[in-house]
Protein backbone atom coordinates (compact mmCIF):
# COMPACT_ATOMS: atom_id res chain seq x y z
CA UNK A 1 0.00 0.00 0.00
CA UNK A 2 1.24 3.18 -0.96
CA UNK A 3 1.46 6.43 1.39
CA UNK A 4 0.25 8.78 -1.26
CA UNK A 5 -2.83 6.33 -1.77
CA UNK A 6 -3.27 6.00 2.40
CA UNK A 7 -5.77 7.98 4.55
CA UNK A 8 -3.35 9.76 6.87
CA UNK A 9 -4.94 11.39 9.98
CA UNK A 10 -2.47 14.37 11.88
CA UNK A 11 -3.21 15.01 15.56
CA UNK A 12 -1.88 18.15 17.60
CA UNK A 13 -2.94 19.15 20.52
CA UNK A 14 -1.34 22.61 20.03
CA UNK A 15 -3.25 25.40 18.42
CA UNK A 16 -3.23 29.27 17.86
CA UNK A 17 -4.25 31.80 20.45
CA UNK A 18 -4.96 35.15 21.04
CA UNK A 19 -1.48 35.13 22.83
CA UNK A 20 0.02 32.97 20.86
CA UNK A 21 -0.93 33.29 17.60
CA UNK A 22 1.52 30.91 15.61
CA UNK A 23 1.69 28.33 18.50
CA UNK A 24 1.54 25.19 16.75
CA UNK A 25 2.75 26.68 13.29
CA UNK A 26 5.78 24.21 12.59
CA UNK A 27 3.18 21.39 12.71
CA UNK A 28 0.69 23.16 10.79
CA UNK A 29 3.55 23.81 8.12
CA UNK A 30 3.90 19.91 8.13
CA UNK A 31 0.64 19.63 7.52
CA UNK A 32 0.72 21.69 4.28
CA UNK A 33 3.42 20.38 2.84
CA UNK A 34 1.83 16.84 2.89
CA UNK A 35 -1.27 18.28 1.03
CA UNK A 36 0.15 15.80 -1.99
CA UNK A 37 -1.74 13.11 0.49
CA UNK A 38 -4.73 14.57 1.28
CA UNK A 39 -4.36 14.12 5.49
CA UNK A 40 -6.86 14.98 7.49
CA UNK A 41 -5.79 17.72 10.08
CA UNK A 42 -7.59 17.79 14.01
CA UNK A 43 -5.93 20.13 15.79
CA UNK A 44 -6.93 22.57 18.77
CA UNK A 45 -9.31 24.85 17.62
CA UNK A 46 -10.65 26.14 20.53
CA UNK A 47 -7.95 27.86 22.28
CA UNK A 48 -7.50 30.69 24.56
CA UNK A 49 -5.88 32.38 27.66
CA UNK A 50 -9.06 31.87 29.76
CA UNK A 51 -9.89 29.98 32.78
CA UNK A 52 -12.83 28.24 31.34
CA UNK A 53 -10.10 27.33 28.48
CA UNK A 54 -7.53 25.73 30.76
CA UNK A 55 -10.74 23.82 32.12
CA UNK A 56 -12.36 22.87 29.24
CA UNK A 57 -9.73 22.50 26.48
CA UNK A 58 -9.04 19.18 26.25
CA UNK A 59 -12.77 17.85 26.91
CA UNK A 60 -13.37 20.08 23.89
CA UNK A 61 -10.46 18.85 21.87
CA UNK A 62 -11.92 15.42 22.51
CA UNK A 63 -15.71 15.70 21.72
CA UNK A 64 -14.51 17.93 18.25
CA UNK A 65 -12.59 14.71 17.55
CA UNK A 66 -15.71 12.34 18.64
CA UNK A 67 -17.29 14.56 16.14
CA UNK A 68 -15.17 15.32 13.14
CA UNK A 69 -13.26 11.25 12.52
CA UNK A 70 -15.08 9.07 14.65
CA UNK A 71 -18.95 9.84 14.06
CA UNK A 72 -17.74 10.07 10.24
CA UNK A 73 -17.41 6.92 7.43
CA UNK A 74 -13.61 8.03 6.29
CA UNK A 75 -11.71 5.66 7.56
CA UNK A 76 -7.81 6.02 8.64
CA UNK A 77 -4.78 4.06 7.81
CA UNK A 78 -2.16 5.89 9.70
CA UNK A 79 -2.62 8.36 12.56
CA UNK A 80 0.02 10.80 12.97
CA UNK A 81 -0.01 12.22 16.68
CA UNK A 82 2.27 15.28 17.27
CA UNK A 83 2.76 15.70 21.36
CA UNK A 84 2.54 12.22 22.43
CA UNK A 85 0.75 12.39 25.89
CA UNK A 86 -2.14 12.88 25.98
CA UNK A 87 -2.53 13.47 22.39
CA UNK A 88 -2.13 9.86 22.14
CA UNK A 89 -5.59 8.97 23.58
CA UNK A 90 -7.61 10.49 20.85
CA UNK A 91 -5.66 7.85 18.30
CA UNK A 92 -6.47 4.85 20.80
CA UNK A 93 -9.81 6.05 21.00
CA UNK A 94 -9.93 5.82 17.24
CA UNK A 95 -7.81 2.36 17.05
CA UNK A 96 -10.39 0.86 19.42
CA UNK A 97 -13.48 2.14 17.81
CA UNK A 98 -12.88 2.85 14.28
CA UNK A 99 -10.06 0.29 12.53
CA UNK A 100 -8.02 -1.98 14.84
CA UNK A 101 -5.44 -1.99 12.50
CA UNK A 102 -4.87 1.76 12.02
CA UNK A 103 -1.06 2.63 12.18
CA UNK A 104 0.05 5.17 14.79
CA UNK A 105 3.10 6.69 14.34
CA UNK A 106 3.85 9.76 17.33
CA UNK A 107 6.05 12.77 16.67
CA UNK A 108 7.46 13.76 20.29
CA UNK A 109 8.44 17.44 20.72
CA UNK A 110 10.27 17.72 24.08
CA UNK A 111 8.01 18.00 27.17
CA UNK A 112 6.19 15.32 26.29
CA UNK A 113 8.53 13.14 27.58
CA UNK A 114 10.45 15.98 30.05
CA UNK A 115 7.29 16.73 31.89
CA UNK A 116 6.64 12.64 32.39
CA UNK A 117 10.26 11.45 33.80
CA UNK A 118 9.26 8.91 35.20
CA UNK A 119 6.68 7.32 32.95
CA UNK A 120 3.71 6.68 34.93
CA UNK A 121 1.59 3.39 34.21
CA UNK A 122 -1.14 5.11 31.30
CA UNK A 123 1.95 7.15 29.67
CA UNK A 124 3.85 3.45 29.40
CA UNK A 125 0.99 1.50 28.55
CA UNK A 126 0.18 4.17 25.68
CA UNK A 127 3.79 3.85 24.53
CA UNK A 128 3.29 0.19 24.22
CA UNK A 129 0.46 1.01 21.81
CA UNK A 130 2.88 3.26 18.75
CA UNK A 131 3.95 1.35 15.79
CA UNK A 132 6.63 4.41 14.94
CA UNK A 133 8.48 6.76 17.01
CA UNK A 134 9.36 10.26 15.58
CA UNK A 135 12.12 12.89 17.62
CA UNK A 136 13.20 15.74 17.48
CA UNK A 137 16.75 15.44 17.67
CA UNK A 138 18.72 12.47 18.88
CA UNK A 139 19.24 14.21 22.28
CA UNK A 140 15.59 13.79 23.32
CA UNK A 141 15.52 10.34 22.07
CA UNK A 142 18.17 9.33 24.37
CA UNK A 143 15.51 11.12 27.24
CA UNK A 144 12.99 8.42 26.24
CA UNK A 145 13.72 4.97 28.28
CA UNK A 146 11.10 3.20 27.09
CA UNK A 147 11.08 0.40 24.28
CA UNK A 148 9.90 1.15 20.50
CA UNK A 149 9.61 -1.11 18.11
CA UNK A 150 10.34 1.62 15.57
CA UNK A 151 11.79 4.73 16.22
CA UNK A 152 13.70 7.28 14.00
CA UNK A 153 15.02 10.68 14.67
CA UNK A 154 13.40 13.86 12.42
CA UNK A 155 12.43 17.48 13.65
CA UNK A 156 9.41 19.13 12.31
CA UNK A 157 10.87 21.08 9.66
CA UNK A 158 10.85 24.49 8.59
CA UNK A 159 9.17 26.56 6.01
CA UNK A 160 10.29 25.99 2.43
CA UNK A 161 10.13 30.18 2.47
CA UNK A 162 13.90 30.06 4.12
CA UNK A 163 15.37 28.07 1.20
CA UNK A 164 15.47 31.01 -1.15
CA UNK A 165 17.66 33.76 0.81
CA UNK A 166 20.23 36.24 -0.02
CA UNK A 167 23.47 36.47 2.33
CA UNK A 168 24.08 39.77 4.01
CA UNK A 169 27.56 40.79 4.77
CA UNK A 170 27.71 41.79 8.10
CA UNK A 171 28.03 46.08 7.18
CA UNK A 172 24.36 45.24 5.70
CA UNK A 173 22.79 44.05 8.81
CA UNK A 174 20.86 46.35 10.87
CA UNK A 175 19.67 44.16 13.70
CA UNK A 176 22.97 43.80 16.43
CA UNK A 177 20.81 40.57 18.05
CA UNK A 178 17.54 39.04 17.36
CA UNK A 179 15.49 37.17 19.99
CA UNK A 180 12.69 35.03 18.21
CA UNK A 181 10.09 32.92 20.23
CA UNK A 182 7.21 31.81 23.14
CA UNK A 183 8.00 34.79 25.58
CA UNK A 184 8.31 32.61 28.63
CA UNK A 185 10.18 31.15 31.76
CA UNK A 186 11.19 27.88 29.96
CA UNK A 187 12.62 30.21 27.17
CA UNK A 188 14.97 32.27 29.03
CA UNK A 189 13.10 35.78 29.29
CA UNK A 190 14.77 36.26 32.72
CA UNK A 191 18.03 35.73 31.49
CA UNK A 192 17.23 38.20 28.35
CA UNK A 193 16.21 40.79 30.91
CA UNK A 194 18.96 40.33 33.14
CA UNK A 195 21.25 40.49 30.14
CA UNK A 196 19.91 43.62 28.35
CA UNK A 197 22.45 45.95 30.34
CA UNK A 198 25.18 44.63 29.25
CA UNK A 199 24.41 45.00 25.54
CA UNK A 200 22.92 48.52 25.75
CA UNK A 201 25.13 49.32 23.19
CA UNK A 202 23.51 47.07 20.56
CA UNK A 203 20.11 46.59 18.61
CA UNK A 204 18.18 44.13 20.16
CA UNK A 205 14.72 42.51 18.57
CA UNK A 206 12.75 40.91 20.10
CA UNK A 207 9.71 38.87 18.20
CA UNK A 208 7.11 36.75 19.84
CA UNK A 209 4.62 36.57 22.27
CA UNK A 210 3.86 35.10 25.82
CA UNK A 211 3.20 35.72 29.78
CA UNK A 212 6.40 38.15 29.78
CA UNK A 213 5.66 40.47 26.80
CA UNK A 214 4.55 43.14 29.35
CA UNK A 215 7.74 42.73 31.57
CA UNK A 216 9.77 43.25 27.93
CA UNK A 217 7.73 45.42 26.70
CA UNK A 218 8.35 47.99 29.81
CA UNK A 219 12.29 46.85 29.30
CA UNK A 220 12.51 48.42 26.18
CA UNK A 221 11.21 51.38 27.31
CA UNK A 222 14.00 51.65 29.67
CA UNK A 223 16.61 50.54 26.99
CA UNK A 224 15.46 52.19 23.85
CA UNK A 225 18.46 50.01 21.54
CA UNK A 226 15.48 47.24 22.88
CA UNK A 227 12.38 47.18 20.21
CA UNK A 228 9.86 44.77 21.39
CA UNK A 229 7.70 43.51 17.78
CA UNK A 230 5.43 40.28 19.09
CA UNK A 231 4.42 37.46 17.02
CA UNK A 232 5.77 37.52 13.03
CA UNK A 233 4.84 35.00 10.41
CA UNK A 234 7.21 33.55 8.21
CA UNK A 235 7.24 36.20 5.71
CA UNK A 236 8.09 38.76 8.66
CA UNK A 237 10.36 36.49 10.38
CA UNK A 238 12.77 35.76 7.08
CA UNK A 239 13.44 39.66 6.91
CA UNK A 240 14.25 39.88 10.75
CA UNK A 241 16.58 36.91 10.62
CA UNK A 242 18.46 37.91 7.60
CA UNK A 243 19.08 41.18 8.90
CA UNK A 244 20.06 40.18 12.30
CA UNK A 245 23.93 39.91 12.64
CA UNK A 246 23.22 36.84 15.40
CA UNK A 247 20.18 35.27 17.20
CA UNK A 248 20.18 34.53 20.51
CA UNK A 249 18.40 31.32 22.68
CA UNK A 250 18.21 31.51 26.52
CA UNK A 251 16.32 28.05 26.55
CA UNK A 252 16.40 26.32 30.01
CA UNK A 253 14.99 22.97 27.62
CA UNK A 254 15.02 22.79 24.07
CA UNK A 255 14.06 19.62 21.94
CA UNK A 256 15.05 20.97 18.68
CA UNK A 257 14.41 24.99 18.46
CA UNK A 258 13.10 25.04 14.82
CA UNK A 259 13.38 29.31 15.35
CA UNK A 260 16.96 28.48 15.62
CA UNK A 261 17.55 26.75 12.01
CA UNK A 262 15.15 29.53 10.79
CA UNK A 263 17.72 32.10 11.61
CA UNK A 264 20.74 29.95 10.26
CA UNK A 265 18.83 29.34 7.30
CA UNK A 266 19.47 32.86 6.92
CA UNK A 267 22.95 33.41 7.13
CA UNK A 268 22.56 33.91 10.84
CA UNK A 269 24.70 32.07 13.14
CA UNK A 270 23.31 31.18 16.76
CA UNK A 271 24.23 31.99 20.50
CA UNK A 272 22.84 29.84 22.34
CA UNK A 273 22.46 27.96 25.85
CA UNK A 274 23.78 23.95 26.02
CA UNK A 275 19.97 22.16 25.40
CA UNK A 276 19.03 19.30 23.65
CA UNK A 277 18.27 21.24 20.38
CA UNK A 278 21.22 23.26 20.25
CA UNK A 279 23.64 20.34 20.64
CA UNK A 280 21.89 19.14 17.54
CA UNK A 281 22.42 21.71 15.43
CA UNK A 282 25.30 24.11 16.71
CA UNK A 283 28.94 23.32 16.41
CA UNK A 284 31.13 25.54 18.80
CA UNK A 285 32.46 28.37 16.73
CA UNK A 286 31.76 27.20 13.43
CA UNK A 287 27.83 28.57 13.08
CA UNK A 288 27.62 29.64 16.13
CA UNK A 289 28.68 29.86 20.49
CA UNK A 290 27.14 27.69 22.99
CA UNK A 291 26.82 28.28 26.21
CA UNK A 292 26.86 25.62 29.35
CA UNK A 293 23.83 25.90 31.55
CA UNK A 294 26.33 24.13 34.60
CA UNK A 295 27.32 27.60 36.39
CA UNK A 296 24.80 30.53 38.45
CA UNK A 297 22.00 32.52 36.63
CA UNK A 298 25.10 35.59 37.21
CA UNK A 299 27.47 33.64 35.42
CA UNK A 300 25.54 32.31 32.18
CA UNK A 301 24.62 36.61 31.85
CA UNK A 302 28.31 37.11 31.99
CA UNK A 303 29.15 34.08 29.53
CA UNK A 304 26.82 35.33 27.47
CA UNK A 305 27.87 38.89 27.12
CA UNK A 306 31.13 37.40 26.53
CA UNK A 307 30.12 35.22 23.21
CA UNK A 308 28.16 37.97 21.84
CA UNK A 309 31.81 40.44 22.39
CA UNK A 310 33.88 37.32 20.81
CA UNK A 311 31.29 37.32 17.97
CA UNK A 312 32.00 41.04 17.69
CA UNK A 313 35.54 40.40 17.79
CA UNK A 314 35.25 38.64 14.18
CA UNK A 315 37.00 39.52 11.08
CA UNK A 316 34.85 39.81 8.41
CA UNK A 317 36.05 36.57 6.94
CA UNK A 318 35.53 35.05 10.02
CA UNK A 319 31.93 36.07 10.34
CA UNK A 320 31.76 34.99 6.14
CA UNK A 321 32.82 31.59 6.72
CA UNK A 322 30.15 31.09 10.73
CA UNK A 323 27.36 32.06 8.11
CA UNK A 324 27.93 29.61 5.36
CA UNK A 325 28.28 27.09 7.73
CA UNK A 326 25.08 27.94 9.69
CA UNK A 327 23.19 27.68 6.13
CA UNK A 328 24.71 24.60 5.62
CA UNK A 329 23.05 23.03 8.63
CA UNK A 330 20.06 24.71 8.49
CA UNK A 331 19.27 23.06 4.90
CA UNK A 332 18.42 19.83 6.09
CA UNK A 333 16.07 20.82 8.13
CA UNK A 334 13.97 22.31 5.10
CA UNK A 335 10.10 20.76 4.87
CA UNK A 336 10.98 19.25 1.50
CA UNK A 337 13.35 17.08 2.88
CA UNK A 338 11.83 16.17 6.17
CA UNK A 339 8.96 15.33 3.75
CA UNK A 340 10.70 13.61 1.86
CA UNK A 341 11.77 11.22 4.40
CA UNK A 342 8.02 11.17 5.96
CA UNK A 343 6.59 9.62 3.38
CA UNK A 344 9.30 7.10 3.15
CA UNK A 345 8.51 6.60 6.87
CA UNK A 346 4.87 5.91 5.86
CA UNK A 347 5.28 3.86 3.16
CA UNK A 348 7.26 1.32 5.06
CA UNK A 349 5.04 1.41 8.33
CA UNK A 350 1.96 -0.13 5.71
CA UNK A 351 4.05 -2.78 4.38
Amino acid sequence: MQAANSNILIISNMGPKPSSPFQGKFVHNQVWALAAFHPAYHYMRWHSDSLLNKLLKYPVFLLDFIWRFILTRRRFDIVHVHFFYPTIWLALLYKAVRNRKVKIVVTCHGSDIYKYQPPGKAYRWCARKVDQWIFASKALAQHFTLPTKRAVVLPAGISELFRQVEPLSWQQKTIDILYVGSLDQNKGMDRLLALLPAISDKKVVIAGSGPWLDKLQSAARQFPNVLVVGAKDSLALKQLYSQARCFVSLSRHEAFGLVMAEAMACYTPVIATQTDGASEQIKALSNGILISQQETEQQLVVAFTHAIERMWQQSPAEYQRMQQQARATAEQYLLGQVVNELQQLYQEILL
